[in-house]
């Protein structure tokens, strides 16, 4: 188990920053390379879709697969792999970004009870 809430708690801290404003967000990830970096992060395989261990439900499976689907439609042009803290803000504010961002913000209630699961794993271990 220790495998998969490492991966959950990994994918989660992306799906956090993406969930945040783009100022808090580019903040979070430390002003560099942002948009990219999240692109690359949130659409990587993870047990959290094929979850060998069956924690997930069907709605949280659904739901990771839902943000990953929609940032996998954000454009080259809103992750320009700028270096510095104004072109990773500029990539962020793009428009394509609103609704990863709210998907971002539903996941991380759907998730919630995994969560608080895990803390639980980790309090007993």
């Amino acid at each position: 188990m220790d495998s998969f809430y490492s991966d959950f708690d990994w994918y989660v801290g992306h799906a956090r920053s993406l969930a945040m404003s783009p100022e808090d967000c580019c903040a979070d990830q430390g002003n560099f390379l942002v948009a990219g970096e999240l692109f690359y992060f949130l659409l990587q395989p993870t047990q959290l879709v094929d979850d060998p261990l069956g924690l997930m439900t069907t709605t949280q499976k659904l739901a990771v697969e839902i943000l990953r689907d929609s940032v996998e439609l954000v454009p080259p042009e809103a992750r320009s792999g700028g270096s510095t803290a104004a072109e990773s803000l500029a990539d962020m504010q793009h428009p394509s970004w609103t609704l990863p961002r709210r998907l971002a913000q539903e996941l991380l209630t759907v998730l919630a009870p995994l969560a608080a699961a895990r803390d639980v794993f980790y309090s007993n271990g």
